[in-house]
């Protein structure tokens, strides 16, 4: 027996949300850090989800104590479960420390919550400045469209409005324009500067967040708010450019706006000026020429991380590459020996039981959670496709 976590599905959930979430799920078996599905069913108006339970300790309560191991491991664990989910064709869309679970101890991160996840299906065509992306690139890259040039008229107009202080300067209190549609997921302190510009095509802050021991870095009340927060760190001529790549100006005469620093480190050592003091009592040459080098790492993998040019952004399986991560890990780790490129079966984990294979069929699984699933009480839900049956001696079919 394992202990169990259940995830009860809000009411008002669409039906759709809810087979979306579980059909996901179900596509991320074998995927590394990644919460598991056990089973699914229905009691009356509610739909549980039965995974796992991990253990996990509140990230308020360790970030500010993290030495550069622990941060190393955490992001290990969280850049693994990303680029495993990403090489299935799925992006997660709500990535914050709640939706990583962490066990500060047991040194095991589990990414959970795919309510919000989606299968990514590009664009036949781009829709802004860029490329949409690909699985071959994850980011897209650069491109010129019909729109270019009218973009880089629009953005120079908008630079020698700003510089002159001359023009519409801010935001429209009563809006007439018809508002741009896009799908705007994720959590506020948490969106990418592309979701917070309604960029049709949709980044790791928690990094951030350990360097600067202070969480949250981003605290908008609304988008405006979060894109001045973001240009106070990276400075206007990055948002302007940023900005451009999809299709947008941004006009702003906020002084704090028009740094533009070199590096994060300058931000980091601001709010934690002690990041670079070595965390033993007496620590030798060496111990504290290693801290700084490990420290100067993690801030280099913060900015890619952090790239506004989303062409640019480092991937999960490329940040995995990087200095910081690239060592040994001393510390056991189930997944230690194996290569970043793996993928494990899906009989691995501590739930790999239930996971049983039978012949070519699969058994007892989540379900055709429409036509089945939510038609009878207390019903347990099943699948027809064939794979893997999760409690052993139930049918395969309902």
């Amino acid at each position: 027996d394992i202990p169990v976590a259940l995830k009860k599905i809000l009411v008002t959930s669409s039906p759709a949300r809810i087979e979306n979430e579980l059909h996901i799920l179900e596509s991320l078996r074998g995927c590394r850090n990644v919460s598991k599905l056990i089973t699914a069913f229905r009691e009356d108006d509610q739909v549980i989800i039965v995974m796992p339970y991990e253990m996990s300790d509140d990230f308020r309560h360790f970030y500010r104590h993290m030495d550069t191991g622990s941060m190393q491991h955490y992001m290990k664990c969280l850049l693994r479960a990303l680029k495993d989910i990403h090489k299935r064709g799925i992006i997660h869309r709500d990535v914050k420390p709640a939706n990583f679970l962490y066990h500060y101890d047991g040194s095991r991160g589990v990414l959970c919550d795919f309510g919000l996840a989606e299968r990514y299906h590009p664009p036949h065509k781009p829709t802004c400045q860029h490329a949409p992306a690909t699985l071959d690139c994850l980011h897209g890259k650069r491109t010129k469209t019909n729109d270019t040039a009218t973009v880089e008229a629009a953005v120079y107009e908008a630079r020698k409005r700003a510089k002159l202080g001359e023009g519409r300067i801010g935001f429209l209190t009563d809006d007439k324009r018809p508002p741009i549609k896009t799908n705007r997921a994720g959590t506020r302190g948490f969106r990418a500067p592309e979701v917070l510009l309604k960029c049709p095509d949709q980044t790791v802050v928690i990094l951030l967040s350990i360097l600067t021991h202070k969480f949250p870095v981003f605290n908008s009340n609304d988008d405006i708010e979060a894109l001045l927060e973001i240009g106070a760190i990276f400075g206007r001529g990055a948002m302007e450019r940023c900005a451009m790549l999809h299709n947008r100006t941004i006009i702003t005469n906020v002084p704090t706006v028009d740094n533009t620093p070199d590096s994060l480190t300058p931000v980091i050592l601001k709010l934690n000026p002690h990041i670079y003091t070595p965390p033993l009592s007496n620590p030798s040459k060496e111990d504290a020429i290693e801290h700084i080098t490990l420290i100067d790492q993690a801030i280099d993998l913060c900015g890619r991380l952090l790239r506004l040019d989303a062409t640019k952004r480092i991937t999960a399986a490329n940040a995995l590459r990087h200095p910081f991560l690239a060592p040994s890990d001393p510390r056991p780790s189930e997944w230690q020996d194996m290569k970043e490129d793996e993928i494990l079966d899906v009989r691995a984990g501590k739930c790999g039981h239930l996971h049983g294979v039978e012949g070519n069929r699969r058994g007892f699984c989540f379900g055709e959670l429409v036509s089945h699933g939510l038609t009878s009480r207390s019903r347990v839900l099943w699948h027809r496709a064939g794979g893997h049956a999760l409690w052993p001696g139930y049918p395969a079919s309902a």
